[in-house]
């Protein structure tokens, strides 16, 4: 009697292993495409690194100033400085808008740096008209490293710089035109000190 080939039988427990492998890698191909989120991240230890000392330098600059005496200050800020330089605020609301529109809620890692060179650029076109003119010097200081910051886009176009000039608008634009898209005062400006 010939022998009879017997086939590779997986068993209840293989199937169910394959059935929890293949849920696993579509739970994570959903997560990664849904956040927008690459292949990358999940291998870019260096990055991981700088982000995490970032936001221990954050939460170290939050300690100095809380919450409440920033949303005082930006109180005041907008009844003076605000009034004052109207023109100012509408460069600050309309620049940070693109701001959050192409760096907020997890866009920044995957930044089109064509569309952020040219946008400091403009930045920095705007200041040189707008800079004379203000004479509250801590406003001053804040555009001064504004157009610092966008200087060093430009050149380096690391995401770093992106995320300091996200910051920058987000305070002013809380100083200067009571911007109400979130509570969060990052305490980066001389403005609000």
């Amino acid at each position: 009697m010939p022998k009879r080939q017997r086939g590779f039988k997986m068993g209840w427990f293989g199937w169910t292993l394959s059935a929890l492998a293949i849920t696993l890698v579509g739970a994570c191909l959903f997560f990664y495409l849904f956040f927008d989120l690459g292949a990358s991240q999940l291998f870019n230890n260096g990055e991981q690194a700088e982000t995490s000392n970032q936001q221990q330098t954050d939460q170290e600059g939050d300690d100095t100033q809380s919450q409440e005496e920033l949303e005082a200050k930006a109180e005041e800020t907008r009844e003076t400085v605000g009034k004052e330089y109207e023109n100012v605020g509408e460069f600050v609301s309309d620049t940070h808008s693109f701001y959050n529109d192409t760096t907020g809620y997890g866009r920044i890692d995957n930044l089109d740096w064509s569309e952020q060179t040219a946008k400091a650029e403009e930045i920095l076109d705007t200041l040189n008209a707008m800079l004379p003119e203000v004479e509250d010097e801590a406003l001053k200081s804040d555009l001064q490293e504004i157009e610092r910051l966008a200087n060093v886009l430009i050149e380096e176009q690391q995401k770093g710089q992106a995320k300091s000039l996200h910051r920058m608008f987000h305070d002013l634009d809380i100083a200067l035109n009571d911007y109400k898209g979130t509570d969060k005062i990052w305490g980066v400006t001389k403005t609000l000190q």
